[in-house]
Order: C-alpha cells, then sequence, then structure tokens
C-alpha cells in the first residue's frame, strides 16, 4: 500500500455532543476475554462516552436514540496504543548523508503530519512520547490536533528524570550540539523550563529526588516519568556513564505514583531489568540485549505488576549481521533478514509511512547496511556501534520470547521515530511479535486475540488510563476502530488501515461511506 492512498478524515460531524448515537450492525470486541460481545447489539455513545455496550443486560431503561449509524457489520475495536514513541524524532535514515539531513530537515514538516494522520488512519489513537529534548514542539502539535487543524492521536508527554552524566544527562560538547543541530534535534539547557530532560544533583537525596518528580509534573507538564538508564556511553561506546542509586530510583518511582503518573525505564540490559523490576517502575521498555534473564527474573517481573514494551521494531532498525559478531549467525538474526528482504522491506514501508520526498532516503540506508557503508553524514563511521546493537537479534529475542512465554504482561510500541519506523506503524510491530513467537509451525504461541489485547487494554495499562481507554466497557471514551476481517483470529487485521475511527465518540475517519442518520 503506497503512502499516497488517501484516507478521508471528517472534520464536520452532525451530531452534537449532547447527542444519544447508536452505533449497530457491528461485531463488537470484549479484548480483555479474547471474544466478541453476543451479537446483535449496539453500542451508544454520549458525550464523547460509551453509554452501554452489547452484553448491557441490566439496563435502567431502554436508550432512545437521536442518531444511529449502520457498521455495515465491520468488526469493531478499542482505540489502539503506541507507549513508546518519537513524535520529533524525524530523520527518515540512521545513516545521513549532509544532503539527506537538509533535505529532511526541508519537509520536516509535511513527515510530521502524515505521521500524525497515519495513526488515525491505522487506528492508532493514543501514544505516549518516550522524550522531547524541546516540550514546545509537542504542545503546538498537541494544540494543533485539539483544534482539528491537523488529524492526529493524543499524545501523552515523557519527562525525563535523571542524575547528571548518564544517559540522556551528558552535557554535549560543542561537536556533538553541531551534529544534533544539523540532525534536526537541537537541544536546550536542562534546567530550560520547556527541557524534555530535568537533572537531579549526582548525590540527592530522597527529596530532592521527589522534588524533581514534582518539578517535572508542575513545571513541565510531565504525564509520564522516564528513566533513560544505561551505562554504554554512545560517543566513547565505553561503559562509563552514571546511573541513579537505588535509593534514588525507588523514590522517584513512589513519586510518580503519589502524582498518578507511571514511570518507565530505557533498559537494556540484565542490571537494568533487575533494577527496574526492584524499583518498581510501572514498565520495562525495549529490551536486555547483553545476556539471558533467568526465570527468577521472569517471576519477579510478574510478581511486581510490570509491563514490558518491548519495542521489536529496533532491531528490525538496528540489528545486522557484521562480521566478526556472534549474533550474525543466531538464527533470530536469519529470521529478521528475511523479515527485511521479503516480509516488511525498507521499501514497502518507505512507500506506505514516508512522504515521496523522503522515500529514496530510506530505501538508500537499507543499501548503506547490507553493504556495510555506516558513515554519519558521510564522516563518522558508525560501524562499532552498530555491532553493539547485532545482540538484539539474539539475546534481546530470546529474552523475549521467554518473557513472553512466561506470562509478562507486554504492551505495544515500536520507538517509532527511530528510522525507518514512523508511531503509526502498529502492525509492523506485532508482524515481528509473530516473527519471533511463531517461528516454530509446529507450537503457534502468539493469535491474534493477543495482539488485540496487547495493543487495546495492556497498553492502556502500560500508560495508566486503563479506567479510560482500551477496552469497549461503559463509561470509557469513545475511541472506536472499525476494520475488515476478524482480528481475534488474524493479528494482521490489527493495526491495518481503518475502515472508520471514532475518537471521544466523533466520527474522524470514514473510509467505508458511514450514514449517520436521525433516530426514527
Amino acid at each position: 500500500m503506497r503512502a499516497d492512498i488517501k484516507t478521508n478524515f471528517i472534520k464536520d460531524y452532525q451530531p452534537g455532543p449532547d447527542a444519544v448515537v447508536e452505533l449497530y450492525n457491528g461485531k463488537f470486541t470484549d479484548v480483555i476475554n479474547g471474544a466478541y460481545f453476543p451479537g446483535g447489539g449496539s453500542i451508544f455513545i454520549k458525550g464523547g462516552k460509551i453509554l452501554t455496550t452489547p452484553e448491557a443486560v441490566n439496563e435502567p431503561e431502554k436508550i432512545n436514540p437521536d442518531f444511529q449509524v449502520d457498521l455495515q457489520g465491520k468488526t469493531v475495536m478499542p482505540g489502539l496504543f503506541n507507549t513508546h514513541c518519537h513524535v520529533q524524532m524525524l530523520m527518515p535514515t540512521l545513516l545521513p548523508s549532509w544532503q539527506e539531513t537538509r533535505i529532511a530537515k526541508r519537509y520536516r514538516q509535511m513527515q510530521l503530519d502524515k505521521n500524525m494522520s497515519d495513526c488515525l488512519s491505522h487506528g492508532v489513537t493514543y501514544i505516549r512520547d518516550a522524550m522531547s529534548d524541546d516540550l514546545r514542539l509537542n504542545r503546538i502539535l498537541k494544540k494543533r490536533i485539539d483544534n482539528r487543524e491537523q488529524p492526529g492521536p493524543r499524545i501523552l508527554q515523557s519527562v525525563i528524570v535523571t542524575q547528571p552524566d548518564g544517559y540522556f544527562s551528558q552535557k554535549y560538547g560543542l561537536v556533538m550540539r553541531i551534529m544534533r543541530a544539523v540532525l534536526g534535534m537541537p537541544t536546550l539547557d536542562f534546567d530550560d523550563k520547556e527541557s524534555g530532560i530535568l537533572v537531579f544533583p549526582v548525590d540527592a537525596d530522597e527529596r530532592t529526588v521527589r522534588d524533581a518528580v514534582d518539578r517535572a509534573v508542575d513545571e513541565r507538564g510531565a504525564e509520564a516519568i522516564k528513566v533513560p538508564e544505561q551505562r554504554m556511553n554512545l560517543s566513547s561506546l565505553k561503559d562509563d556513564l552514571s546511573i541513579m542509586t537505588m535509593g534514588q530510583l525507588e523514590a522517584l518511582t513512589d513519586q510518580a505514583r503519589k502524582r498518578g503518573l507511571q514511570s518507565t525505564i530505557h533498559q537494556v540490559t540484565v542490571e537494568t531489568f533487575q533494577r527496574g523490576v526492584a524499583g518498581r517502575v510501572s514498565s520495562l521498555a525495549h529490551m536486555a540485549r547483553d545476556r539471558n534473564l533467568s526465570n527468577e527474573d521472569t517471576a519477579a517481573l510478574i510478581d511486581a505488576d510490570c509491563i514490558v514494551e518491548p519495542t521489536l521494531s529496533v532491531g528490525y532498525d538496528v540489528a545486522w549481521p557484521l562480521d566478526g559478531v556472534p549474533a550474525a549467525d543466531h538464527p533470530d538474526m536469519k529470521r529478521l533478514c528475511e523479515f527485511r528482504d521479503h516480509a516488511f522491506s525498507f521499501a514497502d514501508l518507505a512507500d506506505r509511512f514516508y512522504i515521496p520526498e523522503l522515500r529514496e532516503s530510506v530505501r538508500r540506508s537499507y543499501e548503506y547496511f547490507i553493504t556495510g557503508r555506516m558513515k554519519l553524514l558521510g564522516l563518522i563511521d558508525m560501524t562499532r556501534m552498530m555491532k553493539l546493537y547485532a545482540s538484539v537479534a539474539s539475546y534481546g529475542v530470546e529474552n523475549f520470547r521467554k518473557l513472553f512465554e512466561g506470562g509478562a504482561r507486554m504492551a505495544l510500541a515500536n520507538d517509532g521515530g527511530i528510522s525507518p519506523c514512523t508511531p503509526a506503524m502498529m502492525g509492523h510491530e506485532l508482524a515481528l511479535f509473530d516473527l519471533f513467537l511463531n517461528h516454530d509451525p509446529e507450537r503457534r504461541v502468539f493469535s491474534g486475540a493477543a495482539a488485540l489485547k496487547i495493543a487495546t487494554i495492556n497498553s492502556a495499562c502500560s500508560m495508566g488510563v486503563q479506567d479510560r481507554f482500551g477496552s469497549l466497557e461503559a463509561g470509557k471514551v469513545a475511541d472506536l476502530v472499525l476494520v475488515e476481517g476478524d482480528p481475534l483470529a488474524d493479528f494482521h487485521v490489527v493495526g491495518s488501515r481503518a475502515a472508520a475511527v471514532f475518537m471521544d465518540g466523533r466520527l474522524v475517519v470514514d473510509n467505508c461511506g458511514l450514514e449517520i442518520r436521525p433516530a426514527a
């Protein structure tokens, strides 16, 4: 499917906010139980919320709708989520030349608008931005979406709270500042109230850490708290970055809970996995890729009620069979390469998710990776760094499989913004779930019902909004996605191009010609 296939976005929706709208003749999904609600029912919407669902048996009185919508027998799901993406990261390749950086900056706004529109086109109504150097950029975008100037999902904003000299909290030198500016990633001082990174002193006591969380919420509008823990310095490739003490981490997560926010930790090692679970973070982003997790690690995760956001798309982006790395001959690396060559190629993603002006950059980056020409701006050799990431397709996938089969609760995220993936590509992420979990044709452990649950109610829990989103229940916000096919049987349906989308009870996408009629 090419990117220039049009989506019919609806700006003017006839029923007012006080009107009662009946949606009937649909197949309504019960995502919690992996089933359909009993046939023949309807969903009633008023004021942007679901009044009643098809399984309701004790309605106080018959509801008389003001308007009715025939759903044409299509399947109805809750709105989908992306719990970890990077809205403002818009470079179409990880290895841009100087010319490609100029082109990307020129068309930055067009690609951003497309990314947001694509989310709604594929039924993604809620995303969490994992970090933004300049919080003003997303505020502007959210205002445009709220004012219906731009189709797009809700954006829940994370703010990083961390110690000095850590991952994302290093003081950049002149060369790094210039390079980030060229790549469209300018930085603010961490003390600037518009910075998405807030740093407390290295020797901060518990009260100081709690105050930093409060500042992130009250001063910078944080809707989630992110911990960017990683010892590996991506500039020196040495383990010389600092991390919080356990006392600081526990104070941070506890204060986030007291403020009603979720906390999420960037974890790519077993050490951080264990620290995150012990420190009671709400969710773990990415996968440990340095060694294998143990059965005890899985049990501790489940006991802590911590959710995993595996972001398998990171492996798609950065794991390549380079010479001299043990993961090059790993069976999962071979599966990934086959997947990139045939199932979801860079060229496919370029055509489907990028504006025409940037497609060639996406396609060319694939050639750079497979030929080993890994130079940033034509000058900086990235080969050593990419070799470090190769283990995502060995230890990372093995740990993902172990956690899933061990019963860990997982949410849907793809780190979208890291080229060539965008925030809308949830179908791509679920295809990677299938690739690594259903590799044995005699033992298929990943189903459409599991995919739908991960993409909806599990992800709502990861973002802390499960009381209002994530399932078709009375009292919840009326985010509904109409699709062709059976998502409970076929995971490909989840995240595919939607037939129609309701958001806050309003019809915002209509690709199937729904008719809104006054009730008889």
